[in-house]
């Protein structure tokens, strides 16, 4: 990983078009006319085209793009089902109980992704927020039920709290710097606000933290690295920049929109000095967008994909070139 560590003057938000080849596979899988083993294969193979091509546009970070097909918070080892018939959150926790702490695949995954990460390039994983798998928990389990394994609401948080604890120290030990916490759609309550702080202030240090969510769970965390925001949903009036300025030492992400043209640079371009009366030009960073909305993206949308990375390293050189 050599001297590489975020911020970047170019990074990547979210997940990236799932090329056909792997959609296809997954849906093989899915209807039983291949192994789990051999679609295992065609995501390493896909993710190892998708870092190159990162490389080659310039980008210091790579992801896996978000091509890897289980569920997470099926990964730890409490919430997997031994009944597959009922595949149901509420039927796991029925059958298996509390939230296991002992292992989960995505450790597998990040060493694959270090393994393969060329020279000069950090490897980033991302990973669902504490708060998000909490409100999906809530939302997808009978009162009933969830009470039958967790009947204080305290322990639910407590067990979420240590399985991140257990995962991140496997990251790092994994070699992993770089992680980014995704909970732009979740809902936003104290407890998931309070369960987000309490995973940020117990990670391991030197793990970078980015946190890419809606602006009122942004400002209640306390100790993220880096804050992202999506630059057109307005949301980065100059009133919202204030509530920021006491985290001056954190890194201020845009996302930008999903496809901009090039007519919106010089919008974005505005935008991006307005910022920089409040942060240092060192601590902003532009984000490549969240295509994890396309359920079946298309070519032309990878296209699409490919012509804004090139839009975003033009934007950074006017705005870092100055």
């Amino acid at each position: 990983m050599g001297k590489l560590f975020p911020p970047f003057k170019v990074d990547i938000a979210g997940a990236l078009c799932v090329p056909f080849t792997l959609r296809d596979a997954r849906n093989r899988y899915q209807h039983g006319q291949i192994s789990l083993s051999a679609l295992r294969a065609i995501e390493n193979k896909e993710i190892c085209k998708l870092m190159e091509r990162l490389k080659l546009e310039g980008i210091e970070v790579v992801t896996d793009g978000g091509f890897r097909s289980y569920d997470f918070l099926e990964g730890w080892e409490g919430i997997r089902c031994r009944d597959n018939a009922d595949s149901s959150l509420e039927k796991k926790l029925e059958v298996t109980g509390r939230i296991g702490l002992l292992h989960h695949p995505i450790l597998e995954d990040f060493v694959f992704l270090l393994k393969n990460t060329a020279e000069n390039v950090l490897p980033k994983q991302h990973i669902p927020s504490p708060g998000k798998m909490l409100m999906r928990i809530l939302r997808e389990t009978e009162a009933g039920c969830l009470k039958s394994v967790y009947p204080d609401l305290n322990i639910l948080l407590d067990d979420l709290a240590v399985a991140y604890k257990k995962l991140l120290e496997g990251l790092y030990e994994a070699g992993c710097r770089y992680v980014q916490f995704e909970g732009v759609k979740s809902m936003l309550t104290d407890e998931a606000a309070r369960l987000n702080n309490r995973v940020l202030r117990e990670r391991p240090e030197g793990l970078f933290v980015a946190f890419h969510a809606a602006t009122d769970m942004l400002i209640r965390l306390h100790g993220a690295d880096a804050y992202f925001l999506n630059y057109d949903c307005g949301i980065c009036d100059r009133s919202r920049l204030l509530w920021f300025v006491h985290e001056r030492e954190a890194v201020f992400g845009f996302v930008l929109s999903y496809y901009p043209d090039e007519e919106e640079l010089d919008e974005l371009q505005a935008k991006m000095e307005e910022v920089l009366n409040y942060i240092p030009m060192k601590h902003l960073t532009l984000c490549l967008p969240d295509a994890d909305n396309l359920l079946n993206p298309s070519e032309e949308d990878e296209v699409k994909q490919w012509k804004t990375v090139k839009l975003a390293k033009d934007m950074a050189n006017r705005i870092f070139s100055v």
